[in-house]
């Protein structure tokens, strides 16, 4: 099998896996707060990531990196999905993706007063499509998505800083030790801000949303239990999968094949809650996806080892 099939292969069954994970974690929305979901995924993942850790580097690996400058990274990548899955809770799957999408488009732009980096007139002519292929999601001029619509793209920004901080410190640790802090920081700041909120209690007609991030934490049903370690689980094999799929190909060639994911989300989305996007949403989202290829395309002519390149994995 030719390299970049196998690396497409392993890329497109690690995002079903983070499809299937998003699935979850809305479908748990309404039952369960989303710190204790925070929580319980770290928990699940982490025993994975050392097992990974273990096979591929050595647990070694871990004494010699920099925890301080992970934790805080962790702690972007924690803020990043927990504004992700707010919104996740009230909008649909495919739009959440499709905003969230976005992120390469802030890598690029960031990397310009943080990294001193010439962006040229192509690549911010491609943003600038995709951006309008973000207002013709959101529809701004019409009722819309409101706040939530935006929270995706927040999510984004939030995520494009948790990439450029491995370029801006120069970064060499392994993706897998990255991954491991990140679920650390889930872990610690998902029950920091349990204990935060434990003692607000949201009204009877408070908004999904609300109720997602307030709600007091509570003792999970039998088959709750397996659809929650089930969100780490797939976290930790969607990890796996992901970082195959960029050791067995360059990742310029691999990472355009990032928005195969919003193939899984129509796919799931249609099959779980028989959600169909309309027309205009429908363009916005190719509008989206065409435009970060196009970004993503141009990138390797300028740095080898973009920060784009790294995935939108959710680590």
């Amino acid at each position: 099998m030719k390299p970049l099939f196998q690396a497409v292969g392993f890329l497109a069954s690690g995002k079903l896996l983070f499809a299937c994970q998003d699935v979850i974690i809305k479908e748990m929305s309404s039952d369960y707060p989303l710190h204790e979901i925070m929580v319980i995924r770290g928990l699940a993942s982490i025993p994975l990531i050392l097992l990974i850790i273990h096979f591929t580097r050595g647990l070694v690996a871990i004494r010699g990196c920099r925890p301080g400058f992970h934790l805080a990274r962790g702690t972007l990548m924690f803020t990043a999905f927990m504004v992700f899955y707010l919104a996740l809770s009230e909008i649909s799957l495919t739009v959440a993706t499709a905003l969230f999408f976005t992120a390469p488009f802030f890598i690029t732009l960031l990397s310009i007063p943080l990294l001193g980096e010439q962006v040229g007139f192509r690549r911010i002519f491609g943003i600038v499509i995709g951006f309008a292929g973000v207002l013709i999601v959101l529809r701004p001029d019409t009722d819309g998505l409101g706040l939530m619509g935006i929270l995706p793209i927040i999510a984004a920004l939030f995520y494009a800083c948790c990439q450029l901080m491995i370029r801006v410190g120069r970064n060499t640790d392994p993706v897998s030790v990255m991954t491991l802090y990140a679920s650390i920081a889930f872990v610690v700041l998902g029950s920091l801000t349990g204990l935060v909120f434990s003692n607000i209690e949201p009204s009877i007609d408070a908004e999904v949303s609300t109720r997602f991030l307030l709600q007091a934490w509570s003792l999970p049903q039998s088959w709750d239990w397996l659809f929650l370690i089930l969100t780490g689980v797939t976290s930790g094999f969607g990890f796996m999968l992901t970082s195959s799929a960029y050791r067995s190909e360059e990742a310029s060639k691999v990472a355009p094949f990032e928005y195969v994911m919003m193939v899984w989300v129509v796919i799931l989305s249609y099959l779980v809650w028989s959600e169909v996007p309309d027309f205009f949403t429908t363009l916005g989202i190719f509008i989206i996806v065409l435009s970060g290829v196009y970004v993503l395309k141009r990138e390797k002519t300028v740095h080898a080892k973009s920060a784009a390149y790294t995935g939108l994995s959710r680590r």
